[in-house]
């Protein structure tokens, strides 16, 4: 052991009585609170209509309130009629006034954080949270969300979790307002008993230098009797329990001596907390050890054979990874959807097992929705939540108590069932202009202003062009028509300057990049003349010459099939 380690806190006996009995003492607000929504599916049009009046009166004084004439609105009609469907940069007028320090705007007083997120320009989305917001429906938002996955999946805190969060603070606004991660916020303010049961420190979550955080992360962890994992993203996991795989001597050695890689890239004072969490384990490195030796693979299926559930995102894109991540995991081990949950809202808590979708939660937002048929058209028709029929598919929109009115979150959903008279749906792909392979929510105005960058930077011009999201390979495919005089090595340069501008552009693409999550972009060289080309093939399959459009981004395999016939050689290879 180090002789200077610092000395490794020990809890209370009564944190640690409650630790081990975390299920049981959950259960008593969590079914409380259980019983409450049950209460609510009941009429989800009542539900529904008293939230609206609370969010309503809550914003009455604002200035956005004030110039929406809240306090005149007493249905949904009414502020339908008074409130038109913004995105994110028809609100960032308002968003603005409290990041530069005014209160009162979207609600009263200022912001408590900024929920950071990829946006549509190069700047990224900073989206309020309120601090009404956060006690109201946040910060205690895990005591429903755990007892149901206690009920449907007994024994989930028999032992440790492994949950994985994103910093809360990335940086601060011009007022001083932090902005960061909801998640990584919600984790700080946890009850401390509940801290007991997580392998993983939070000061090891905000470690700047990817593989030295991974390689912490699993350190903390893989001497744990893990019995959940938790995080969103399925190529987090993937990604983790691959490099499990690849450095488990270093960690075996790790778990025996109680020490943390001194190689390692990590913030001193991170390193001396991560480091007064660990003990010399020579028992626990014993077994690691015979069971690395017993399989061609060191997988969760060894090293944690108590794990009772993964809980990560399975539907939209994220579906394609699981076969690829159930490879890891014994077969038994259940694999469960995360729910719908955005950078904008948590808008589910309960999940359905059965039907792989999550119920609304009726509880906390505010739903408008138009059928996916209706576009953008003027006359779509909004529905409220309760008015949904299964099997339809819907886009979206929010009403919040952090600000949000009538927000378009460009996402489709499917309704897969009812709980009551709420909702179960099952988050599908996000909508116009938008793709998201693994959460980077990359938009076609991102990728032609890093093309713009990319031009201007290296000197290097192009004729058409068109990217395409490869969630198979978890990796953008860019198809350019370059002019004829352009050679390889510059073709090349070209294709490390999008990548660049890509990550300078979209803060969740370089950081998808930085962890490994997105692979490098790929670039394929098209032939002369592919827009013509391209607009023969789409007037051959039945478009309207009159009506011809196209997008410069697409996940839809017909979009990467019509450019792949259009590649120099029409052989698709990786440059």
């Amino acid at each position: 052991m180090q002789p200077n380690k610092p000395r490794k806190h020990q809890p209370g006996l009564v944190t640690r009585f409650m630790a081990r009995h975390l299920e049981t003492i959950l259960s008593i607000p969590g079914s409380k609170l259980y019983r409450s929504f049950v209460a609510a599916a009941r009429d989800t049009r009542a539900t529904q209509e008293r939230l609206l009046r609370e969010i309503l009166h809550y914003a009455g004084d604002t200035a956005f309130g004030r110039e929406h004439r809240f306090g005149a609105v007493a249905t949904p009609e009414q502020f339908r009629a008074a409130v038109p469907v913004r995105d994110y940069e028809g609100l960032l007028p308002y968003i603005e006034r409290h990041i530069n320090g005014e209160a009162g705007v979207l609600f009263p007083g200022k912001p408590l954080m900024y929920n950071q997120t990829s946006g549509t320009t190069a700047k990224a989305k900073l989206l309020p949270v309120s601090p009404y917001a956060f006690e109201r429906t946040i910060k205690n938002r895990g005591k429903l969300w755990l007892y149901g996955l206690m009920r449907d999946f007994p024994g989930v805190y028999a032992g440790k979790d492994f949950t994985l969060v994103s910093p809360s603070v990335e940086g601060h606004t011009p007022d001083g307002t932090p902005y960061g991660s909801l998640s990584g916020l919600v984790y700080q303010n946890i009850p401390e008993f509940i801290k007991l049961v997580h392998t993983i420190p939070y000061s090891a979550m905000t470690i700047a230098d990817h593989r030295a955080k991974v390689y912490t992360l699993l350190r903390c962890a893989l001497g744990a009797n893990v019995t959940i994992i938790l995080t969103g993203n399925p190529s987090t996991v993937l990604n983790f329990v691959r490099r499990a795989d690849e450095a488990k001597e270093e960690l075996i050695r790790d778990i025996h001596d109680g020490t943390l890689d001194p190689t390692l890239e990590l913030d001193p004072a991170i390193r001396a907390e991560v480091e007064s969490t660990l003990e010399p384990d020579p028992e626990r490195a014993a077994e690691l050890e015979r069971l690395a030796g017993s399989a061609q693979r060191f997988t969760p299926a060894l090293y944690w054979p108590n794990l009772k559930l993964v809980h990560t995102w399975t539907n939209g894109n994220c579906g394609l990874l699981i076969p690829k991540l159930r490879e890891w995991f014994a077969p038994e081990t259940p694999i469960l959807d995360f729910g719908y949950i955005a950078s904008e809202l948590t808008a589910t808590d309960l999940i359905d097992k059965q039907s792989g979708g999550s119920i609304l939660q009726i509880q906390n937002g505010y739903y408008e929705f138009a059928h996916v048929d209706d576009g953008d058209s003027p006359d779509r028709r909004f529905l409220l939540a309760d008015e949904l029929e299964v099997g339809e598919r819907y886009f979206i929109y929010v009403t919040t108590l952090s600000g949000l009115y009538r927000y378009e979150m460009n996402d489709v959903l499917e309704v897969v069932g009812h709980f009551d008279t709420a909702p179960v749906v099952r988050f599908l792909y996000k909508g116009k202009g938008i793709t998201s392979i693994t959460g980077e929510k990359l938009s076609e105005d991102q990728l032609i202003e890093a093309m713009a960058i990319a031009s201007r930077e290296t000197g290097v011009g192009y004729e058409f062009f068109m990217g395409y999201a490869d969630v198979e390979r978890q990796r953008y495919s860019l198809y350019v028509e370059f002019p004829a005089d352009t050679s390889p090595a510059r073709r090349r340069e070209f294709q490390l300057a999008v990548d660049e501008a890509l990550a300078c552009v979209n803060v969740e693409y370089r950081a998808k990049r930085a962890s490994e999550r997105l692979a490098p972009l790929e670039l394929l060289p098209l032939r002369r003349d592919s827009f013509e080309r391209y607009r023969a093939l789409r007037l051959a399959e039945g478009a309207h010459d009159g009506q011809f459009k196209w997008m410069h981004l697409s996940g839809l395999d017909h979009t990467r099939e019509r450019m792949d016939q259009l590649v120099e050689g029409s052989i698709r290879k990786a440059s």
